[in-house]
């Protein structure tokens, strides 16, 4: 198997794994209210929240790139 195809197949299961994670995340914290769901939850995130998201995805790949490199 190449690199390419290796590093897309890590890029995707790691990506859903975090993307599971979040949502997982996001959908636990209205467990002890019912009468709130996971979109205020969300909606509840403001624009500096995504931001630093953003900026922390970028980092982890970053970083991912750094231990392909390494190998």
């Amino acid at each position: 198997m190449n690199h390419k195809v290796r590093a897309l197949i890590i890029g995707t299961a790691s990506g859903a794994i975090l993307g599971a994670a979040f949502a997982w995340i996001a959908s636990s914290m209205t467990d002890d209210d019912p009468d709130t769901t996971a979109m205020t939850a969300i909606a509840s995130l403001g624009p500096m929240d995504y931001f630093s998201l953003g900026i922390a995805l970028l980092t982890l790949a970053r970083q991912f790139g750094g231990m392909l490199k390494k190998v």
